[in-house]
């Protein structure tokens, strides 16, 4: 198992990250978050990919 992180402060270009990692590899799940810092919304995704 092994793990990919994405962070960015634009949901539209975490969406297209994701993707990028979807497309090309097998997903086990995928855990998103937010966290607010100094006034700006951090968007975060876990994608748990099977090796």
């Amino acid at each position: 198992m092994h793990v990919e992180t994405v962070q960015t402060e634009e949901l539209s270009k975490l969406d297209a990250l994701v993707n990028e990692i979807v497309e090309q590899r097998k997903i086990v799940d995928i855990k998103l978050t937010t966290t607010v810092y100094q006034e700006k919304i951090l968007y975060t995704a876990l994608v748990i990919l099977d090796d």
